[in-house]
């Protein structure tokens, strides 16, 4: 009896976790605000403030880490504090693709996706020494949508990496914005399924 009561709850927290293969959004439209992102390297560190847009594919998207799950298919520069940046719109979209999950299941408290193809022209404050710098499948940007673990909505993104610039230096770039939602104002929740 002991072996059959023990059988039936391992089995049925497999099923459990078994059946999370698969992440809802409430929208597929995406929009965020970065008051301050930092790209920093080189000299000095540059900040400015930018709004990024985009879609996902599909509202079910696969927990499969690589899976291409949406585009950022906007960016805009809208002022800087310090030195200045250039997108370079031509590069656009920039692919989204998934990566991990934080937390645990089933309550998981982050979505982390990589972001290949961001792509700026910086100008770092002191000397005015600008370079090239895009992110790679290889060298991937990354944006972690953290997620209240109650309603399931996106509270908050972070995003960051590593990023080769010309002139033989590597630069970081990272940022963190609470203002996030679809694209009308609306926070865009995240699902198990």
């Amino acid at each position: 009896m002991l072996v059959v009561v023990g059988a039936t709850v391992l089995l049925a927290a497999l099923v459990g976790t078994a059946s999370a293969g698969r992440l809802s959004t409430s929208s597929l439209g995406i929009k965020a605000t970065f008051a301050r992102i930092n790209f920093a390297g080189g000299v000095g560190t540059v900040e400015c403030e930018i709004v990024v847009e985009g879609a996902f594919h599909e509202r079910s998207i696969s927990k499969t880490r690589g899976t291409l799950s949406g585009f950022l298919t906007s960016a805009r520069i809208t002022r800087c504090a310090r030195g200045g940046v250039t997108v370079l719109t031509e590069t656009l979209p920039w692919h989204l693709r998934y990566d991990s999950f934080t937390g645990s299941l089933p309550n998981i408290t982050g979505i982390r996706a990589g972001i290949v193809g961001v792509a700026f022209r910086i100008r770092e404050p002191s000397f005015g020494i600008e370079c090239l710098s895009r992110t790679t499948a290889e060298e991937p940007g990354t944006i972690l949508f953290n997620r209240e673990t109650g309603t399931g909505a996106t509270i908050s993104a972070s995003v960051g990496g590593t990023v080769r610039c010309g002139g033989g230096f590597t630069g970081t770039f990272s940022g963190t914005t609470s203002s996030l939602d679809n694209g009308s104002g609306t926070r865009v929740t995240v699902t198990l399924i």
